[in-house]
């Protein structure tokens, strides 16, 4: 039976390149799998961090909204010159200019209906804009709300359309792109058609003459 005896050198030898597969070894199946997992971490947290910075600037935003949609339910309608049905054209001149600043807007109104509980014409809508910052779309809704025509504000929606970027850049949520959904009614005076069959042609319900021209 033949026998060999390894020499110191050979030994030496063995050992460096056991040493280097084990290392090889360790490295595929033990180190690039524990940097993967860290690396997906570290993503899972960013996202988190993203998402939690999204939830705090929409929360602050929406307790301003309802607080500003508050406001205007509390003074109600404001005083102002009521119009002639039909308003249409007057109405989207003011907005289209109130908007005009704005990145982009869409304005939709339902069919104007005669209302039974106060007598006069009511065109409800929706207007959906983007804004380059909350102050902005602020200040348009105050125009809005506050312009020439007189109208209740019932709804107003607003998201952050940047978060991930106010998040790298240090943006507040004042200066953050949004995206505003405003839901209100306009009222007119009925004439023509939309005047309602009562006694004189007196609209019947609420009083509303402080809006109508003395």
């Amino acid at each position: 039976m033949l026998t060999y005896t390894f020499s110191m050198r050979e030994k030496v030898l063995l050992a460096i390149l056991g040493f280097v597969g084990v290392g090889i070894l360790w490295y595929f199946f033990v180190y690039s799998n524990i940097h993967g997992q860290i690396a997906s971490i570290d993503s899972e947290i960013a996202a988190a961090q993203d998402q939690l910075l999204t939830a705090q600037s929409q929360s602050a935003a929406y307790a301003n909204m309802e607080k500003m949609v508050e406001e205007y339910k509390t003074k109600g309608t404001a005083t102002l010159t009521m119009p002639n049905y039909d308003n249409t054209q007057a109405l989207m001149a003011f907005l289209n200019g109130a908007l005009g600043g704005t990145k982009g807007y869409d304005i939709s109104f339902d069919d104007p209906a005669l209302d039974d509980s106060d007598g006069y014409v009511h065109r409800s809508g929706t207007i959906s804009f983007n804004s380059a910052s909350y102050s902005d779309a602020r200040s348009v809704i105050d125009a809005i709300a506050r312009g020439p025509y007189p109208c209740r504000v019932d709804g107003v929606g607003v998201v952050d359309d940047s978060s991930k970027a106010s998040s790298k850049t240090g943006n507040t949520t004042n200066d953050a792109p949004v995206v505003v959904n405003l839901q209100l009614t306009y009222f007119e005076k009925p004439t023509g058609d939309m005047v309602p069959k009562t006694e004189d042609n007196i609209p019947e319900g609420n009083d509303w003459s402080q809006y109508m021209d003395k």
